[in-house]
């Protein structure tokens, strides 16, 4: 098997990362229904950061408890419920598209639960590759490839809801994630667990605290991510006010923005699924938070569609750089015993954060008038990060790497 794939050879691996991968897609398409209907609906570029805080701030406030239900229970059965919750919010959606009975509330609503269900499902989805890969050798790789649905989803998702959008209607796009989601849970129930499930006394939460406070390299990896998701909540937010606004086109241009955000992001997964070492991973996280602070600063008020593509590319690949090469770091160095809370707090940073970006932004946005100094602020915290990490990164390679071979040895 080719080298970029080569955990795809494990059967139960295989089976996620499929019917994941078609559920995600789903998931893209109505992300971009829904941020489309709520500018559509409002017109209001502080009314579309609401709705993405409500759907985001559940990540913050509720991924601890995902983290430790999955310390504790079987995660195949945590994803499980939670994909039914969200199919069953995708078909009440499709309901209340073909009615046209959307308002602001049923907006909010709506991505408040799609939340919370995400806070249960995301650290869980995290921690479930380690028992779905049973050599240790191949880790790396498997949570690359996971990126790389997450991102094969971003690229086809919003070119499918953009097609959708324009030659059927909105409700066809609810209705096309419903579907989805039965790839995801019959890949779920197919999937042979090697250990069975033991259900055991959770540890708290300020355990995994702890764990991360007095491990540095633990603790700036959690760090980066927040300030990476924060630095990129703008592109997340704004992209129906430049495809409507700015660059005058409709669903299928923002299909287009955004699907150049996902190829970009495509690009570094499979450039991290095809490295077979932990070798220079640091340098690359600094070089991805320079060059994203420079694609967010000249994306800001650029006016040209052909540059807007591929400052687009760049930023969707630099914050996968960054927060999969997180990922792949923590999972190497966190203990078993804590891995379902790390990965929490690796969530709560990774997607939690979005949500405080896209409110403060978004009121930011709403006082100055206009959403093109949000990105140049952006860009700034993201450049002024890069530099602080090149002066603490040889220390933290250093540690690092002692707990790796501490690993490899117990």
């Amino acid at each position: 098997m080719n080298n970029t794939f080569r955990s795809l050879a494990g059967r139960d691996f295989r089976y996620y990362f499929f019917g994941q991968a078609i559920s995600l897609i789903g998931t893209w398409v109505q992300q971009v229904a829904l941020s489309w209907i709520a500018y559509r609906v409002t017109g209001s570029a502080f009314m579309l950061g609401l709705v993405a805080f409500s759907g985001q701030i559940p990540m913050l406030l509720a991924t601890p408890l995902g983290g430790m239900l999955a310390d504790r229970f079987s995660k195949r059965n945590i994803l499980l419920w939670t994909q039914v919750v969200e199919m069953t919010v995708a078909t009440a959606l499709s309901v209340i598209a073909w009615q046209q009975g959307f308002n602001s509330w049923i907006l909010i609503t709506a991505s408040a639960v799609l939340g919370i269900a995400g806070a249960m499902e995301m650290p869980t989805r995290q921690a479930f590759i380690t028992e779905i890969i049973h050599e240790r050798s191949l880790l790396s790789n498997a949570i690359a490839l996971n990126s790389l649905t997450f991102n094969a989803a971003r690229l086809l998702g919003p070119a499918v809801a953009g097609f959708t959008l324009a030659l059927f209607n909105e409700p066809a796009c609810f209705a096309i994630n419903a579907v989805s989601y039965v790839a995801a849970i019959y890949t779920l129930l197919t999937i042979r667990l090697k250990k069975p499930a033991k259900s055991r006394t959770a540890g708290s939460l300020l355990e995994a605290f702890e764990y991360v406070r007095r491990f540095a390299p633990a603790r700036w990896l959690v760090g980066t991510v927040a300030v990476t998701s924060i630095c990129v909540s703008p592109f997340m937010t704004f992209m129906p006010v430049y495809a409507q606004d700015i660059f005058n086109g409709g669903p299928d241009l923002l299909g287009i923005l955004l699907g150049a955000s996902g190829a970009g992001a495509l690009a570094a997964a499979l450039f991290l699924a095809s490295r077979r070492s932990l070798a220079g991973i640091g340098r690359r996280i600094i070089l991805a938070c320079l060059v994203g602070g420079v694609a967010s600063v000249a994306f800001a008020y650029n006016r040209l569609l052909t540059l807007a593509l591929p400052l687009l590319f760049v930023s969707g690949g630099t914050f996968i750089m960054i927060v999969t090469s997180c990922n792949i770091l923590l999972q190497s160095l966190v203990p078993e015993h804590l891995r379902g809370r790390v990965m929490a707090l690796y969530t709560m940073s990774f997607i939690g954060m979005l949500p405080l970006g896209s409110l403060v932004y978004g009121s930011l946005a709403q006082h100055l008038g206009s959403v093109e100094p949000v990105f140049v602020i952006a860009g700034v915290i993201s450049l002024g990060y890069g530099y602080v990490l090149m002066k603490v990164i040889p220390e933290l390679t250093h540690l690092a790497q002692s707990a790796l071979r501490a690993a490899e040895k117990s």
